[in-house]
């Protein structure tokens, strides 16, 4: 009398096969496809940005801002697009980048830790008198952050 019990092959491997990816290895040679941030290091130093906040945006003004300068290369400065107020953190997943934008920017003035001489403070806090609306926050990082800061 023959087995009549199933008797399956045992899978190899239960990986499911998909084709191999860079993952962004540069030091094997994966260099494209960049992200958003690295093309637009790659298209212009991020440190130009200063010269045209400095002689452009801050004369003509907001809406002269180039898009890749305003969510990208701002940020090697410290400045940072402010939500529109009433846009609550849990919508920054659904809209636009350009539908929560405000027209003021976050300031982040890096400290790293270090005393901080009372020239040092006093200079800190007149940023936040003239620029930030009275206003000045200290991260739990030890950095601070000034709001309502304005490119013109």
């Amino acid at each position: 009398m023959s087995d009549l019990r199933y008797t399956a092959k045992r899978a190899e491997s239960t990986e499911i096969p998909r084709p191999k990816r860079g993952e962004g290895q540069w030091a094997l040679g994966y260099t494209e496809p960049l992200n958003k941030n690295e093309q637009s290091k790659k298209d212009d130093s991020p440190l130009n940005v200063r010269d045209r906040i400095l002689n452009i945006y801050s004369k003509r003004g907001f809406d002269s801002i180039d898009p890749a300068d305003l969510r990208g290369r701002f940020r090697w400065m410290g400045l940072y697009t402010q939500r529109k107020p009433g846009i609550d953190g849990g919508k920054t997943a659904i809209l636009d980048e350009e539908e929560l934008d405000d027209r003021y920017f976050m300031l982040r003035v890096r400290s790293d830790g270090k005393l901080l001489s009372p020239a040092t403070v006093r200079a800190l806090g007149e940023i936040g008198v003239d620029y930030a609306r009275d206003t000045a926050d200290v991260t739990d990082r030890e950095n601070i952050q000034y709001h309502w800061i304005r490119v013109e």
